[in-house]
């Protein structure tokens, strides 16, 4: 980006003679260290998610087996864990 400014000559703007030429460089971009570090933890817990969505699945897949040869006594508790992870899940999911 080049700004050039001109000097005053007599009450009036003077285009012909140019005093004063600033040329603004871009050097460098100054970057907040905490926001580096709240992007990395965000990634690593966006990827601890996923991964814990992944095995509340494999839990619900297991769950439901387990609910189909459990015995009718038991039946009722098993739906009970069923139906909280089902809502984990979404809780979980949703969360992505």
């Amino acid at each position: 980006m080049r700004v050039v400014r001109a000097t005053r000559v007599d009450g009036q703007t003077c285009r012909r003679e140019i005093a004063c030429v600033s040329v603004v460089f871009r050097v460098a971009e100054i970057i907040d260290f905490t926001d580096v570090l709240r992007q990395r933890a965000r990634r690593r817990e966006h990827g601890l998610t996923a991964r814990c969505l992944t095995l509340m699945e494999e839990c619900l897949v297991v769950s439901r087996i387990l609910y189909c040869s459990a015995p009718l006594d038991e039946r009722g508790a098993r739906a009970t864990k069923i139906r909280q992870l089902e809502d984990l899940i979404a809780y979980t999911a949703h969360l992505l």
